[in-house]
């Protein structure tokens, strides 16, 4: 049986922050909270007053998992789902293919929760940095093949509800147990609803890929904010939201909102770092450099939210959203020990996924 436990440390629990506190892991899972003055019969790692945080899982970044996560790991992300751009269709069966031979064979899989499809039945009107060439109308028989080629990996697919047979498309996804996402859509306030009522259920970066919020403007990005049915995803780097929408959503949304990097790092060839983003020749905006723990740092420091809540925003809100929380997304009795220890300042000191450490800070 294998026991380890983390004493001295801040727990971020999901009401509350815990100060001097212990966590004991038993065969990759919780067993026991308590105080740091507790005696078990383990492996002891002294977390030295820091704060000891659930993993993150970063809902929506894009590249090969295999080059994504010795990255990520070093910043507090311990599940993702990777996203696939807009493609040539034998080019996205690749991409899925691969996704599935990672999970199976790398001692990393169990990091991917699934995988998203950003297209292509997007707006080209708000493709951002798709390629247009590849976004297509609507096409049931399209995606039925794409859910089949993926054999139950498929969690999320962005498209824009304005087009023409687009409900259809949500109604598969719904009956497939699939999360229908709103993203690069140039549909109002009605059309946004109408989606909604379909059955959409999420927002890809909102504000982003989306009509702008204006007074004189509608907008879907404020039906997504608006109705109680939907989850929103949001970049919290500064750049590509600017704070007052960010202050608008977490008024508006506060239970319901997700961190994510949308980082392309481990896919940005071709594209240049640029005032804090990766950007395309012409200055375009092709994806954030953003890490999970800025986020959360941002979030903080930028926004006023409340530590335990932004945590909630980076961890427990997308377990609920992809139908994993009775299992990762806080510190609990019986939750996988995915783990971040990180300082006042968001360095983070050390990263553990299922009670086994896959990072840890030199002299930590």
């Amino acid at each position: 049986m294998s026991r380890m436990q983390i004493k001295n440390g801040r727990i971020i629990l999901q009401n509350a922050i815990v100060k001097d506190a212990a966590v004991l892991i038993e065969n990759g899972r919780i067993k026991r909270l308590g105080k740091a003055t507790a005696l078990w019969n383990a492996d002891t790692i002294d977390a030295k007053g820091f704060f000891i945080s659930p993993g993150f899982i970063d809902s929506h970044i894009h590249g090969d998992p295999a080059k994504i996560l010795p990255h990520e790991i070093k910043y507090g992300t311990t599940a993702i789902v990777p996203a696939i751009s807009c493609g040539s269709p034998e080019k996205i069966a690749r991409s899925i293919d691969s996704i599935k031979r990672f999970r199976r064979a790398s001692a990393l899989g169990s990091f991917v929760l699934g995988l998203r499809l950003e297209g292509p039945f997007i707006s080209k009107e708000k493709a951002g940095a798709q390629n247009k060439r590849f976004i297509k109308p609507p096409s049931p028989r399209e995606l039925r093949g794409i859910i089949k080629r993926c054999g139950g990996l498929l969690r999320i697919v962005t498209l824009a509800p304005e087009l023409e047979g687009a409900g259809e498309l949500v109604r598969i996804l719904k009956k497939s147990g699939i999360i229908a996402s709103m993203g690069h859509t140039n549909a109002d306030y009605g059309e946004g609803i109408r989606g909604i009522d379909a059955g959409v259920t999420h927002a890809t970066h909102l504000f982003n890929g989306m009509r702008r919020v204006s007074s004189n403007k509608d907008s879907a990005a404020i039906a997504c904010l608006a109705d109680k049915r939907v989850w929103v995803e949001i970049i919290f780097d500064l750049i590509h939201v600017r704070e007052a929408l960010l202050h608008l959503a977490l008024a508006m949304k506060r239970k319901n909102i997700i961190l994510i990097t949308d980082s392309i790092r481990a896919e940005a060839r071709g594209c240049r770092v640029s005032g804090g983003v990766y950007r395309l020749r012409d200055g375009t905006i092709a994806g954030s450099s953003l890490t999970m723990i800025e986020a959360v740092k941002n979030a903080v420091q930028s926004c006023g939210v409340r530590l335990k809540d932004a945590i909630t925003f980076a961890a427990l809100n997308p377990a609920r959203l992809l139908g994993v929380d009775a299992f990762k997304g806080s510190i609990a009795r019986g939750k996988d020990a995915d783990i971040v220890i990180f300082d006042k300042n968001f360095d983070v000191k050390m990263t553990m996924a299922r009670g086994k450490i896959v990072y840890r800070k030199r002299g930590f």
